[in-house]
Protein backbone atom coordinates (compact mmCIF):
# COMPACT_ATOMS: atom_id res chain seq x y z
CA UNK A 1 0.00 0.00 0.00
CA UNK A 2 1.60 3.49 -1.07
CA UNK A 3 1.54 6.51 1.33
CA UNK A 4 -1.32 8.06 -0.96
CA UNK A 5 -3.48 4.91 0.05
CA UNK A 6 -2.78 4.98 3.97
CA UNK A 7 -3.95 8.39 4.21
CA UNK A 8 -7.22 8.27 1.96
CA UNK A 9 -7.68 5.36 4.23
CA UNK A 10 -7.35 7.19 7.57
CA UNK A 11 -9.09 10.76 6.31
CA UNK A 12 -12.14 8.27 5.41
CA UNK A 13 -12.35 5.65 8.68
CA UNK A 14 -10.55 8.34 11.02
CA UNK A 15 -6.54 6.73 12.83
CA UNK A 16 -8.07 5.04 15.39
CA UNK A 17 -10.38 2.93 13.76
CA UNK A 18 -7.89 2.35 10.86
CA UNK A 19 -5.49 0.98 13.21
CA UNK A 20 -7.71 -1.24 15.10
CA UNK A 21 -8.87 -2.51 11.51
CA UNK A 22 -5.41 -3.47 10.53
CA UNK A 23 -4.34 -4.88 13.99
CA UNK A 24 -7.71 -6.97 13.93
CA UNK A 25 -6.53 -8.11 10.55
CA UNK A 26 -3.45 -8.93 11.17
CA UNK A 27 -4.39 -10.81 14.45
CA UNK A 28 -6.49 -12.73 12.23
CA UNK A 29 -4.42 -13.52 9.28
CA UNK A 30 -1.98 -16.70 11.07
CA UNK A 31 -5.28 -18.50 11.85
CA UNK A 32 -6.85 -17.71 8.11
CA UNK A 33 -3.35 -18.32 6.45
CA UNK A 34 -3.02 -21.59 8.94
CA UNK A 35 -6.07 -23.35 7.22
CA UNK A 36 -5.28 -22.22 3.66
CA UNK A 37 -1.59 -23.84 3.68
CA UNK A 38 -2.45 -26.53 5.31
CA UNK A 39 -5.13 -27.40 3.22
CA UNK A 40 -2.83 -26.41 -0.16
CA UNK A 41 -0.21 -28.78 1.57
CA UNK A 42 -2.57 -31.76 2.28
CA UNK A 43 -4.43 -31.70 -1.13
CA UNK A 44 -1.02 -31.76 -2.54
CA UNK A 45 0.54 -34.31 -0.21
CA UNK A 46 -2.55 -36.88 -0.64
CA UNK A 47 -2.21 -36.00 -4.97
CA UNK A 48 1.42 -37.24 -5.03
CA UNK A 49 2.20 -34.03 -6.46
CA UNK A 50 4.10 -32.68 -3.13
CA UNK A 51 6.92 -35.33 -3.67
CA UNK A 52 7.29 -35.05 -7.21
CA UNK A 53 7.87 -31.56 -6.76
CA UNK A 54 10.63 -32.42 -3.91
CA UNK A 55 12.31 -34.65 -6.06
CA UNK A 56 13.33 -32.42 -8.39
CA UNK A 57 15.29 -29.64 -8.79
CA UNK A 58 12.87 -27.41 -11.50
CA UNK A 59 9.86 -29.26 -13.37
CA UNK A 60 6.53 -27.46 -14.89
CA UNK A 61 3.10 -26.83 -13.73
CA UNK A 62 1.89 -28.79 -16.72
CA UNK A 63 3.89 -31.77 -15.94
CA UNK A 64 2.76 -31.56 -12.52
CA UNK A 65 -0.67 -31.37 -13.35
CA UNK A 66 -0.45 -34.07 -16.46
CA UNK A 67 1.44 -36.56 -13.89
CA UNK A 68 -1.59 -36.54 -11.14
CA UNK A 69 -4.64 -35.72 -13.38
CA UNK A 70 -4.90 -32.73 -11.94
CA UNK A 71 -6.85 -29.77 -12.97
CA UNK A 72 -4.24 -27.29 -14.65
CA UNK A 73 -6.00 -23.95 -13.42
CA UNK A 74 -6.64 -25.18 -9.70
CA UNK A 75 -2.82 -26.50 -9.38
CA UNK A 76 -1.41 -23.41 -10.69
CA UNK A 77 -4.05 -21.04 -7.87
CA UNK A 78 -2.48 -23.04 -5.23
CA UNK A 79 1.28 -23.04 -6.37
CA UNK A 80 0.65 -19.32 -7.00
CA UNK A 81 -0.36 -19.00 -3.30
CA UNK A 82 2.21 -21.18 -2.08
CA UNK A 83 4.40 -18.95 -4.41
CA UNK A 84 3.22 -15.89 -2.09
CA UNK A 85 4.30 -17.23 1.09
CA UNK A 86 7.71 -18.05 -0.28
CA UNK A 87 7.42 -22.22 -0.30
CA UNK A 88 7.84 -22.40 -4.15
CA UNK A 89 8.40 -20.13 -6.68
CA UNK A 90 6.33 -20.23 -10.13
CA UNK A 91 7.93 -18.45 -13.08
CA UNK A 92 5.64 -18.73 -16.34
CA UNK A 93 5.05 -22.95 -16.16
CA UNK A 94 8.42 -23.85 -14.44
CA UNK A 95 7.84 -24.48 -10.68
CA UNK A 96 10.46 -25.26 -7.85
CA UNK A 97 10.29 -26.16 -4.14
CA UNK A 98 12.19 -23.58 -2.38
CA UNK A 99 14.41 -24.30 0.67
CA UNK A 100 11.25 -23.46 3.29
CA UNK A 101 9.39 -25.63 1.95
CA UNK A 102 11.67 -28.25 1.54
CA UNK A 103 12.60 -27.83 5.40
CA UNK A 104 8.79 -27.91 6.35
CA UNK A 105 8.75 -31.31 4.47
CA UNK A 106 12.03 -32.68 6.23
CA UNK A 107 12.11 -33.71 9.63
CA UNK A 108 8.55 -31.70 11.15
CA UNK A 109 6.78 -33.63 7.78
CA UNK A 110 5.31 -35.83 10.25
CA UNK A 111 3.48 -33.00 11.56
CA UNK A 112 1.41 -32.46 8.65
CA UNK A 113 0.71 -35.95 7.87
CA UNK A 114 -0.49 -36.76 11.64
CA UNK A 115 -2.50 -33.30 11.80
CA UNK A 116 -3.61 -34.71 8.41
CA UNK A 117 -5.30 -38.01 9.86
CA UNK A 118 -7.60 -36.03 11.44
CA UNK A 119 -8.90 -33.90 9.12
CA UNK A 120 -12.35 -36.36 8.06
CA UNK A 121 -12.73 -35.48 12.19
CA UNK A 122 -12.50 -31.73 11.71
CA UNK A 123 -14.65 -32.12 8.28
CA UNK A 124 -17.47 -33.94 10.44
CA UNK A 125 -17.15 -31.23 13.28
CA UNK A 126 -20.46 -29.84 13.12
CA UNK A 127 -22.16 -32.30 13.15
CA UNK A 128 -20.21 -34.49 15.89
CA UNK A 129 -21.00 -31.53 17.97
CA UNK A 130 -24.46 -31.46 16.93
CA UNK A 131 -24.91 -35.07 17.49
CA UNK A 132 -25.50 -35.78 14.03
CA UNK A 133 -22.25 -37.91 13.95
CA UNK A 134 -20.08 -39.82 16.21
CA UNK A 135 -16.37 -41.72 16.34
CA UNK A 136 -15.84 -43.89 14.68
CA UNK A 137 -19.33 -45.12 13.53
CA UNK A 138 -20.00 -42.44 11.11
CA UNK A 139 -16.12 -40.92 10.84
CA UNK A 140 -12.78 -41.68 11.51
CA UNK A 141 -9.18 -40.98 10.94
CA UNK A 142 -7.40 -41.41 8.22
CA UNK A 143 -5.57 -44.57 9.19
CA UNK A 144 -2.33 -44.19 6.93
CA UNK A 145 -1.32 -41.34 8.09
CA UNK A 146 -2.08 -41.76 11.38
CA UNK A 147 0.60 -44.39 10.92
CA UNK A 148 3.04 -42.78 8.76
CA UNK A 149 3.00 -39.27 10.77
CA UNK A 150 3.49 -41.11 14.08
CA UNK A 151 6.14 -42.64 12.65
CA UNK A 152 8.02 -39.63 11.14
CA UNK A 153 7.41 -37.82 14.52
CA UNK A 154 8.81 -40.53 16.66
CA UNK A 155 12.28 -40.27 14.98
CA UNK A 156 13.10 -37.10 16.08
CA UNK A 157 12.88 -38.35 19.94
CA UNK A 158 11.04 -41.49 21.30
CA UNK A 159 12.69 -44.37 18.85
CA UNK A 160 16.11 -42.64 19.73
CA UNK A 161 15.55 -42.96 23.61
CA UNK A 162 13.56 -46.18 23.33
CA UNK A 163 16.62 -47.47 21.03
CA UNK A 164 19.76 -46.19 23.74
CA UNK A 165 17.47 -47.78 27.24
CA UNK A 166 17.48 -51.51 24.73
CA UNK A 167 21.18 -51.26 23.33
CA UNK A 168 22.35 -50.62 26.97
CA UNK A 169 20.13 -52.90 28.56
CA UNK A 170 21.44 -55.67 25.58
CA UNK A 171 18.73 -56.53 23.94
CA UNK A 172 18.61 -59.56 21.31
CA UNK A 173 15.18 -60.32 20.70
CA UNK A 174 12.65 -57.71 20.61
CA UNK A 175 8.51 -58.14 20.50
CA UNK A 176 7.22 -54.89 19.27
CA UNK A 177 3.28 -54.60 20.04
CA UNK A 178 1.35 -52.62 16.97
CA UNK A 179 4.01 -52.75 14.87
CA UNK A 180 2.01 -51.42 11.89
CA UNK A 181 3.76 -50.37 9.42
CA UNK A 182 7.19 -51.31 11.18
CA UNK A 183 8.57 -47.85 11.54
CA UNK A 184 10.33 -48.46 15.29
CA UNK A 185 11.61 -51.93 14.30
CA UNK A 186 13.21 -50.27 11.18
CA UNK A 187 14.67 -47.80 13.02
CA UNK A 188 16.20 -50.43 15.58
CA UNK A 189 17.23 -52.35 12.54
CA UNK A 190 19.36 -49.75 11.64
CA UNK A 191 20.60 -48.22 15.06
CA UNK A 192 21.37 -51.63 16.75
CA UNK A 193 23.15 -53.99 14.28
CA UNK A 194 22.55 -57.53 15.08
CA UNK A 195 19.40 -57.35 16.96
CA UNK A 196 16.80 -59.30 15.62
CA UNK A 197 12.49 -58.46 16.47
CA UNK A 198 9.36 -59.99 15.82
CA UNK A 199 6.75 -56.98 15.14
CA UNK A 200 2.89 -58.08 15.59
CA UNK A 201 -0.39 -56.15 13.99
CA UNK A 202 -3.91 -57.12 14.26
CA UNK A 203 -4.87 -55.23 10.70
CA UNK A 204 -3.67 -57.81 8.24
CA UNK A 205 -3.16 -55.65 5.51
CA UNK A 206 -1.29 -53.67 7.27
CA UNK A 207 0.76 -57.11 8.14
CA UNK A 208 1.05 -57.72 4.22
CA UNK A 209 2.13 -53.59 3.75
CA UNK A 210 4.99 -54.39 6.21
CA UNK A 211 5.92 -57.65 4.71
CA UNK A 212 6.71 -55.75 1.24
CA UNK A 213 8.67 -53.11 3.45
CA UNK A 214 11.04 -55.67 5.10
CA UNK A 215 11.47 -57.45 1.38
CA UNK A 216 13.55 -54.39 0.59
CA UNK A 217 15.69 -53.75 3.13
CA UNK A 218 19.19 -55.41 4.19
CA UNK A 219 18.60 -56.19 7.51
CA UNK A 220 15.10 -57.75 7.03
CA UNK A 221 15.94 -61.14 7.59
CA UNK A 222 16.19 -59.95 11.47
CA UNK A 223 12.89 -59.28 11.55
CA UNK A 224 9.57 -60.86 11.23
CA UNK A 225 6.17 -60.06 11.07
CA UNK A 226 2.64 -61.55 12.31
CA UNK A 227 -1.03 -60.75 12.08
CA UNK A 228 -2.02 -60.96 15.64
CA UNK A 229 -3.95 -60.02 18.45
CA UNK A 230 -1.72 -58.39 21.23
CA UNK A 231 -4.35 -60.06 24.09
CA UNK A 232 -3.17 -63.38 22.54
CA UNK A 233 -0.34 -64.27 22.01
CA UNK A 234 0.34 -67.79 23.49
CA UNK A 235 1.33 -69.15 20.11
CA UNK A 236 4.13 -66.36 19.81
CA UNK A 237 4.77 -67.30 23.12
CA UNK A 238 5.57 -70.68 21.80
CA UNK A 239 7.28 -70.18 19.02
CA UNK A 240 9.61 -67.27 21.15
CA UNK A 241 10.51 -68.28 24.50
CA UNK A 242 13.61 -66.24 23.96
CA UNK A 243 12.01 -62.86 23.52
CA UNK A 244 14.05 -60.43 26.38
CA UNK A 245 12.46 -57.06 25.37
CA UNK A 246 8.77 -56.40 24.53
CA UNK A 247 8.39 -53.16 23.28
CA UNK A 248 4.62 -50.74 22.99
CA UNK A 249 5.59 -47.26 21.62
CA UNK A 250 2.21 -45.02 22.55
CA UNK A 251 -0.01 -48.51 22.52
CA UNK A 252 -1.08 -49.11 25.49
CA UNK A 253 -3.31 -45.65 25.77
CA UNK A 254 -5.54 -47.19 22.75
CA UNK A 255 -7.06 -49.16 25.41
CA UNK A 256 -7.46 -46.35 28.47
CA UNK A 257 -11.08 -45.70 27.23
CA UNK A 258 -12.32 -49.33 27.88
CA UNK A 259 -10.67 -48.79 31.64
CA UNK A 260 -7.46 -49.37 33.05
CA UNK A 261 -8.22 -52.93 33.71
CA UNK A 262 -7.90 -53.73 29.89
CA UNK A 263 -3.98 -52.36 29.89
CA UNK A 264 -3.22 -53.78 33.20
CA UNK A 265 -5.05 -57.27 32.59
CA UNK A 266 -2.92 -56.80 29.75
CA UNK A 267 0.34 -56.34 31.32
CA UNK A 268 0.03 -58.66 33.10
CA UNK A 269 -0.74 -61.65 30.59
CA UNK A 270 2.05 -60.64 29.27
CA UNK A 271 4.50 -61.25 31.83
CA UNK A 272 3.24 -64.83 32.70
CA UNK A 273 3.71 -65.55 28.58
CA UNK A 274 7.16 -64.03 28.70
CA UNK A 275 8.73 -63.68 31.98
CA UNK A 276 12.31 -63.20 30.78
CA UNK A 277 11.22 -60.24 29.48
CA UNK A 278 11.98 -56.64 29.96
CA UNK A 279 8.89 -54.00 28.89
CA UNK A 280 9.87 -50.48 27.18
CA UNK A 281 7.02 -48.73 26.94
CA UNK A 282 7.04 -45.10 25.49
CA UNK A 283 3.84 -43.21 26.00
CA UNK A 284 1.84 -40.09 25.76
CA UNK A 285 2.13 -38.35 29.31
CA UNK A 286 -1.06 -36.05 29.69
CA UNK A 287 -0.10 -32.06 30.90
CA UNK A 288 -1.97 -29.75 33.14
CA UNK A 289 -4.13 -27.58 30.84
CA UNK A 290 -2.95 -24.80 33.50
CA UNK A 291 0.75 -25.34 31.92
CA UNK A 292 -0.71 -25.82 28.14
CA UNK A 293 -2.84 -22.09 28.54
CA UNK A 294 0.77 -20.92 29.99
CA UNK A 295 2.60 -22.16 27.24
CA UNK A 296 0.51 -23.70 24.35
CA UNK A 297 2.80 -26.17 22.79
CA UNK A 298 1.71 -28.33 20.25
CA UNK A 299 0.66 -31.13 23.04
CA UNK A 300 -2.44 -28.96 23.60
CA UNK A 301 -3.46 -30.00 19.68
CA UNK A 302 -2.44 -33.30 20.50
CA UNK A 303 -5.33 -33.10 23.52
CA UNK A 304 -7.84 -32.16 21.12
CA UNK A 305 -7.32 -34.51 18.41
CA UNK A 306 -7.47 -37.60 21.07
CA UNK A 307 -10.16 -36.19 22.65
CA UNK A 308 -12.22 -35.60 19.54
CA UNK A 309 -11.92 -39.37 18.88
CA UNK A 310 -12.38 -41.09 22.37
CA UNK A 311 -8.94 -41.49 23.61
CA UNK A 312 -8.01 -41.50 26.48
CA UNK A 313 -4.01 -39.87 27.69
CA UNK A 314 -2.90 -40.55 31.43
CA UNK A 315 -0.59 -38.64 32.85
CA UNK A 316 2.86 -40.09 34.37
CA UNK A 317 1.40 -40.72 37.75
CA UNK A 318 -1.11 -42.92 36.35
CA UNK A 319 0.89 -44.78 34.27
CA UNK A 320 3.32 -45.69 37.11
CA UNK A 321 0.06 -46.70 38.73
CA UNK A 322 -0.89 -49.23 36.15
CA UNK A 323 2.38 -50.78 36.36
CA UNK A 324 2.27 -51.24 39.67
CA UNK A 325 -1.34 -52.72 39.90
CA UNK A 326 0.70 -55.01 37.46
CA UNK A 327 3.34 -55.86 39.49
CA UNK A 328 6.16 -54.84 37.27
CA UNK A 329 8.58 -52.52 38.92
CA UNK A 330 9.39 -49.13 37.09
CA UNK A 331 13.38 -50.03 37.02
CA UNK A 332 14.15 -46.54 34.67
CA UNK A 333 12.65 -43.81 33.17
CA UNK A 334 12.85 -40.51 31.19
CA UNK A 335 9.67 -38.00 31.28
CA UNK A 336 9.78 -35.18 29.14
CA UNK A 337 7.44 -32.60 29.88
CA UNK A 338 8.11 -30.38 26.30
CA UNK A 339 6.78 -32.91 24.01
CA UNK A 340 4.25 -34.64 26.53
CA UNK A 341 6.09 -38.41 26.16
CA UNK A 342 7.11 -40.85 28.71
CA UNK A 343 9.66 -43.68 28.84
CA UNK A 344 9.80 -46.52 31.22
CA UNK A 345 11.82 -49.84 31.33
CA UNK A 346 9.80 -52.53 33.59
CA UNK A 347 10.44 -55.69 34.97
Amino acid sequence: MSLRQALQIIRLLGLPKAARTKRGLDQALPYVRGYAVCSSIWALLETGTLDRLLKTDTTSVSALAEAGSLQHHVLDSVLAYLDGLSLVRVEGDEVRALPKLRRLMAEPRGFFELTYAYEPIFDRLRDLLQGKATYPDDVDRLGKYVGRGSGQLCRALPYPVLADMLRRRGARLVLDLGCGDLAFLLYLGEAIPGIRAIGIDVDGPTVAYAREVLAAVPFGPRIEVHEADMFDLSAIARRHGDVDAITAVDTYHEYLSEGEEKVVGLLKALRSQFPKALFYVGEFCKQPHEKLRRKPTAFLEHHLFHDLTNQTIADADRWRAMFAAADLEVIEEKVFDIVGHGYFVLR
